[in-house]
C-alpha cells in the first residue's frame, strides 16, 4: 500500500466525488421515474435483466419482498410491468417490462448517462481510460456475490455495457446470471 497516497483526505474527496454523483443519478432517475425512490432502479433492472423474480427485484433494489410486491403492484397499475408464468416453477412469477415501461426504463436509464457524462466532462480521454480501468478492478474485487450483483447493476444501460467486468467475475467464479 502507497501510504503518500492513502490519507484521510484522499478517502474524503474520493467519498464526497462518489456521493455528488450518485446524488445527482438518483435525483435525475428519479425524475423520470413514476415515482421517487425504489422505481426508477426496479425499471432499469427489468430493462437489463428481464424475467426477474419478485424476490431478485427486492434484491437489487434494495427493499423487503414485500415492499417489493407492493412496487410491483403500483408499476404493473401504471402499466409499465407485467407478471408473467415462470418458466419453471408455477409460484414464482417472472417480471417483464412493458413497451411503456420500456420507454421510462429507456428515459431513466439516459438520465443517468447524462449526469455521469456531465459530471466526467473536465477529464481527459485518458483520463476516463483510467478512471474506468480503477472502477472495473474495485468492482470485480468487492462484488460479493450473485445477488450483490444485481444490486450493483440495478442502474446500468445493458446494451451499453458490453465486457460487463461484473458479469466476466461471476463467470470467472462459475456463475451465470443466465442460469
Amino acid at each position: 500500500m502507497n501510504l503518500a497516497m492513502d490519507s484521510p483526505r484522499d478517502r474524503n474527496v474520493f467519498g464526497a466525488f462518489a456521493l455528488m454523483i450518485s446524488d445527482d443519478i438518483v435525483r435525475a432517475t428519479s425524475s423520470q421515474a413514476p415515482e421517487a425512490g425504489p422505481a426508477a432502479s426496479a425499471l432499469a433492472l427489468l430493462a437489463h435483466q428481464p424475467g426477474l423474480s419478485i424476490r431478485m427485484l427486492a434484491i437489487g433494489v434494495g427493499l423487503s419482498h414485500a415492499g417489493a410486491v407492493r412496487l410491483v403492484d403500483r408499476l404493473a397499475n401504471e402499466a409499465l410491468i407485467e407478471r408473467r408464468e415462470h418458466s419453471t416453477d408455477g409460484r414464482t412469477r417472472s417480471l417483464y417490462l412493458t413497451p411503456a415501461g420500456k420507454i421510462s426504463s429507456d428515459k431513466v436509464l439516459a438520465s443517468r448517462d447524462q449526469v455521469i457524462a456531465e459530471g466526467l466532462t473536465i477529464l481527459t480521454p485518458d483520463d476516463l481510460k483510467i478512471l474506468s480501468d480503477i472502477a472495473e478492478r474495485v468492482l470485480r474485487d468487492r462484488l460479493e456475490n450473485l445477488d450483490h450483483s444485481y444490486r450493483i447493476c440495478r442502474l446500468c444501460c445493458h446494451e451499453g455495457c458490453t465486457n460487463c467486468p461484473i458479469d466476466a467475475e461471476l463467470l470467472e467464479r462459475g456463475v451465470d446470471r443466465e442460469a
